[in-house]
Order: structure tokens, then C-alpha cells, then sequence
């Protein structure tokens, strides 16, 4: 069994600043084919998914590290891993990625791995891309790696 401290920082290591706050008050659910827990870590793998509320987060392997009793670190890997998320007035946020890890102790979330997130009001892709969650900064790019984003032009008003 999975200690509720976990999912609700499985939920925060994907939740964007500005996310449906309804989104925390909602039950979790978590799926996969096989899980293994000890008192340092848990791993869900095959087929994990995870929901709460407008947040969804699919990836082949999912890995919670604790120390001291609290969860450290969240790791999310799949071909690609990827989350989905209604952002409060912006509609739905996705992100995809090699690689989602959640690093509490820095307060970051780090994409790597041919990353692509996805807003109504664009997309960024990149191969590497951190997320600073406390400030909102974005921060993406790696050596010898490029950024590329497209903004859609505002809708006209009627």
C-alpha cells in the first residue's frame, strides 16, 4: 500500500503554479501492473497512471525515493512519459518526456529527454527543460541543444 504522504506529493511533482486547485481536493487513483514498496522506495511499473481531478499522468515506471520517512525524490520514465493538466483560465496543459523527475529538496521538476509541452496558447520543445515550481521560472535548453517554441497570436476579439 502506497502512504498517502507519497500521492500527495505525486501530485505535487507535476502540478503547475497556476493548475485547477480543485484538482488537490479530488481523490487519487493509482494503477500499474506490479508494485514494490520498502521503507525507502516505491516503484509502480507497467502501464502506471495516475489521476486526481483534470491531472493525469501516464509513464511505463514511476519510482518515490524517501529518506527520513519523507518523500525526496519522484521519478517518472516512459516512451515518453507524460502528464495532462487543466491550468486555471488557460485550459489544458501537456507535457511529455523521456524522463519527469520531481527533486523536492531544490523544489524543481526536471524534463528531459525530447521534451514537448503544450498550451492552448503554444508549445515548447526542447531536450531538456526545468521547472522551477516555487518562482513559475522556466528555464530550457541544454549544451549544444536548441529551444523551440511557437506562440499562437491572440484570438480577435468579436
Amino acid at each position: 500500500m502506497i502512504d498517502r504522504r507519497v500521492c500527495l506529493l505525486l501530485l505535487l511533482a507535476c502540478a503547475q503554479a497556476s493548475a485547477l486547485k480543485t484538482d488537490r481536493q479530488q481523490e487519487m487513483g493509482l494503477k500499474s501492473d506490479r508494485s514494490e514498496t520498502t521503507s525507502a522506495r516505491t516503484e509502480l511499473t507497467g502501464n502506471v497512471e495516475i489521476d486526481q481531478g483534470s491531472l493525469k499522468i501516464r509513464a511505463a515506471r514511476a519510482v518515490i525515493e524517501q529518506a527520513n520517512g519523507d518523500v525526496s525524490r519522484v521519478v517518472f520514465d516512459g516512451a515518453p512519459a507524460t502528464l495532462q493538466q487543466e491550468v486555471e483560465d488557460q485550459g489544458l496543459m501537456r507535457a511529455e518526456a523521456a524522463n519527469i523527475e520531481y527533486v523536492l529538496s531544490e523544489d524543481k521538476v526536471v524534463l528531459t529527454g525530447d521534451v514537448r509541452i503544450e498550451r492552448p496558447r503554444g508549445t515548447m520543445r526542447s531536450e531538456r527543460v526545468v521547472y522551477h515550481v516555487d518562482s513559475g521560472l522556466l528555464d530550457a535548453g541544454s549544451e549544444g541543444g536548441r529551444v523551440q517554441m511557437t506562440i499562437k497570436p491572440k484570438t480577435a476579439p468579436n
